[in-house]
C-alpha cells in the first residue's frame, strides 16, 4: 500500500509539471519567432511586423512603411494626441524629435515598429515638458538609440533633474550616448544635416518659461528645409529672426506650441514663408489648439495647413523639388 501511494503522488506531480513545461516551450517559440521577424522580416515568406499588425487588424498609427522606404527625405509628424513627436528620415537613417505624452507611448513605439523603424541615430528632447518627453523611456527601451540630445538645462542644485525620472540611467543601461547640445551644433543624418539654432534654459526668463527654452532646429537635405521650434513663443521667435533673418526660410514648418496663439507670430512667418505648416494637437483638446488667429497667420503666409487632430499622422516627402504629404486618412482610404 505505501508504495502504491507514493507512485500516485509522483504521477500527480508529473501531471502538474506539464503546463509549466508547455508554457516555457511556448515562450521560447515566441521569442524565436520575434527574433526571426525582427531581423529577417520581409525576406522570402517571412512577414514583417507591419504585415502581422495588418493581418490581425491592428490599426496603422504611424508612418507608412512603404512611404518611408521609398523616399530619401521624409518628415513625419506623428499623431500622439495633445503632444509632439516628429520623425525625420534621410537615406534610411532616422532622428526622432520629442516623444509625446506618457499616454501615447505605446502607440508611438508600435507605430514606429510598424513602419520598420527600429533604430534611431538621434533622439532629441526639445524641453522638459511631459507632452514632449512622456514616451522617452519607452523609446529607449524598445528601439536602438545611438545618441540622446538634450538642451543645456540648468536648475537649482537641490532640484531634481527636469527630465523624466530614470531617463539618464536608462540611456546608460542600453548604451545610448547622452549629449548636451548647444547653439551652432550640427549633426549629420544620412546626406542631410540637422542644426541647433538656439535653445536651453538660458532663454528662459524664469522657471515657468520652459517653452522659450525649447531647442529650435533646422534640418536640410539638398533644397529641402524643415524648421521646428518646439514650444517656443514669440520672444524666442523674435530672437531667431534677429539672428538668422531670411535664413529661416523653410519648405515645411512645424507650428510652434501646437498652434497656440503665443507662437507662429507674423515676424517669424514673414521670413520662414513655408510651403506647408504642420500642427500637432489633440482632438477637442482643452487648450483650444490650434488658435484661429494662428491659422489665419499661417494661411496669410502662404502655407498649406496639416493637422494631426483632423488628419492623423502626416508624412511629408520631398523629391526633385516636389513636396508631397501622405496622411493617415490617405492610408485608410488606400486600404479600403
Amino acid at each position: 500500500m505505501p508504495s502504491t501511494m507514493k507512485r500516485k503522488r509522483r504521477r500527480r506531480r508529473s501531471r502538474k509539471a506539464y503546463p509549466r513545461i508547455a508554457a516555457i516551450l511556448m515562450a521560447l517559440l515566441l521569442a524565436a519567432a520575434a527574433f526571426v521577424i525582427e531581423y529577417h522580416g520581409g525576406q522570402g515568406a517571412i512577414p514583417t511586423w507591419s504585415d502581422l499588425y495588418t493581418a490581425f487588424g491592428v490599426p496603422m498609427e504611424g508612418p507608412d512603411a512603404e512611404v518611408l522606404a521609398g523616399s530619401a527625405t521624409t518628415v513625419t509628424v506623428l499623431d500622439v494626441g495633445q503632444g509632439d513627436s516628429v520623425l525625420i528620415g534621410q537615406d534610411g537613417k532616422y532622428c526622432l524629435i520629442d516623444t509625446g505624452t506618457a499616454d501615447s507611448r505605446d502607440t508611438l513605439v508600435r507605430g514606429l515598429r510598424q513602419a520598420g523603424v527600429t533604430e534611431l541615430q538621434y533622439l532629441i528632447l526639445t524641453h522638459p515638458h511631459a507632452d514632449h518627453t512622456g514616451g522617452a523611456l519607452a523609446v529607449l527601451e524598445n528601439l536602438q538609440v545611438d545618441e540622446l540630445l538634450l538642451p543645456v538645462w540648468e536648475t537649482d542644485s537641490d532640484a531634481d533633474s527636469p527630465w523624466p525620472r530614470g531617463l539618464l540611467e536608462q540611456a546608460a543601461d542600453v548604451g545610448t550616448v547622452v549629449t548636451e547640445t548647444v547653439e551652432g551644433d550640427q549633426y549629420m543624418l544620412g546626406s542631410g544635416s540637422l542644426q541647433v539654432l538656439q535653445g536651453g534654459s538660458q532663454w528662459m526668463e524664469d522657471a515657468d518659461d520652459a517653452n522659450n527654452g525649447s531647442l529650435c532646429l533646422m534640418f536640410e537635405a539638398g533644397t529641402f528645409r524643415y524648421l521646428a521650434t518646439g514650444d517656443a513663443e514669440e520672444p524666442a521667435e523674435e530672437a531667431l529672426v534677429q539672428r538668422y533673418g531670411t535664413d529661416l526660410h523653410a519648405t515645411v514648418y512645424k507650428a510652434g506650441h501646437h498652434g497656440s496663439s503665443t507662437s507662429s507670430g507674423e515676424e517669424l512667418l514673414s521670413v520662414v514663408r513655408p510651403q506647408a505648416a504642420a500642427i500637432s494637437c489633440g482632438v477637442d483638446n482643452d487648450y483650444g489648439h490650434p488658435n484661429a488667429a494662428t491659422l489665419r497667420r499661417l494661411q496669410d503666409a502662404g502655407a498649406e495647413i496639416y493637422r494631426t487632430d483632423t488628419m492623423g499622422t502626416i508624412t511629408f516627402t520631398y523629391e526633385d523639388g516636389v513636396l508631397t504629404a501622405v496622411t493617415s486618412d490617405d492610408a485608410l482610404d488606400a486600404a479600403a
